[in-house]
């Protein structure tokens, strides 16, 4: 083989590795480990944008189904079992194909059936669907709250919304679409997706896109955390029932690639008898705390301490914490930004060795005099 084509098949080589670590980029922590055998040495993160956002479901995976043919009301086919409190319903065998629906209970007039808040639902995205017959011009398919619905206003499918955006107040999205609802008693399948990453929502009509809008990407739903999602709201009760709601689905969407932070920089340094951390960030979206800890095996950490954010900032913000005690050897730090929707993540570690400003001396020795 020439000496050419084995530059060439080295140059497709590292090619390759780069665009497979650029792959893995969002599913790794980034470790920067640097050792000073005197003291401290600067530590320079960078830009680190694509980091673990940690969500525990996966896209398209199901959070909740109903289909109601077990014969009671308050047990999902998919989901945990849980007895709902607020069901003013009754089930009859006239649903999608025949099979069992969801009616308004006549004694109470209304049709009011709750799902209780859980944390999957606070996620940045949503995808929700039902079979839905037409028995009424004004209704909710899904409401959650003042900040979410999905139905039907004056005949035409509404959708209501709301967005977190940085330091502005939550962006309100509020439409009324032009497709009508068909005069008729069949079931239609009506879905709405958010997709967070993309930022792209949609609606769709027995699989049929009928309305779609963009946002940036990575814009996250803003929920009322704590509130349940509303079937069939202001669905009323005929002199028969009929069911009208079949096959609810509630599913996860796709997570963000990046937690809302940009961390510029993160440093440990030695002083005289402590070692100081220092970190800043050029943009911040919810971010709740920072939480410093520190190992002898970068296995096994312990908490440092813990600082307030500043919550939502697209400025430069400088942070720094003393670690009293550190402990003289090779030692290990990590920064944890906390974030109230998301789990915790980890960026850099730092790697040292401390021996104080007089050589061997001890700290105890420091901290005595």
């Amino acid at each position: 083989m020439s000496l050419r084509n084995r530059q060439k098949i080295k140059t497709i080589h590292r090619t390759v590795g780069v665009v497979a670590i650029a792959s893995m980029a969002g599913l790794i922590l980034y470790f920067t480990l640097l050792i000073n055998q005197t003291e401290v040495e600067d530590s320079q993160a960078g830009l680190v944008e694509n980091m673990m956002m940690g969500y525990s479901i996966n896209p398209g995976e199901v959070i909740y189904a109903y289909d109601w043919e077990s014969g009671a009301t308050n047990i999902a086919s998919v989901g945990d079992l849980i007895s709902l409190h607020n069901i003013h319903a009754i089930i009859t065998k006239d649903g999608e194909e025949n099979s069992f629906g969801l009616a308004p209970d006549p004694e109470h007039k209304e049709l009011l059936f709750e799902i209780p808040a859980v944390k999957e639902f606070n996620s940045g995205g949503i995808d929700v669907s039902l079979d839905f017959r037409k028995t009424t011009n004004n209704c909710g398919f899904f409401t959650r709250g003042k900040k979410f619905e999905f139905g039907i206003r004056e005949n035409k499918i509404l959708i209501r919304y709301s967005l977190k955006q940085d330091q502005d107040k939550p962006y309100s999205f509020n439409e009324v679409t032009n497709f009508v609802i068909p005069d008729d008693a069949k079931f239609r399948n009506y879905r709405f997706m958010y997709d967070p990453v993309e930022g792209v929502a949609e609606i769709l009509v027995n699989n049929i896109t009928i309305w779609s809008h963009d946002h940036p990407v990575n814009s996250l739903l803003d929920w009322e955390e704590n509130a349940p999602i509303q079937l069939g709201k202001g669905i009323k009760s005929e002199e028969k029932p009929v069911a009208c709601i079949d096959n609810v689905i509630i599913r996860a969407t796709k997570t963000p690639t990046s937690i809302p932070l940009t961390l510029l920089h993160f440093e440990a340094r030695a002083e005289y008898d402590h070692v100081m951390i220092t970190w800043f960030t050029i943009k911040e979206n919810d971010i709740d705390s920072f939480i410093i800890q520190k190992s002898h095996d970068a296995i096994t950490f312990e908490d440092v301490g813990k600082i307030k954010a500043k919550g939502i900032s697209n400025h430069l913000e400088a942070y720094a914490l003393a670690d009293t005690h550190p402990d003289k050897g090779l030692m290990y730090y990590r920064l944890l930004p906390s974030n109230k929707p998301f789990k915790s993540v980890t960026v850099p570690l730092i790697g040292y060795k401390y021996r104080g400003k007089d050589g061997d001396l001890k700290l105890d020795d420091v901290q005595g005099n």
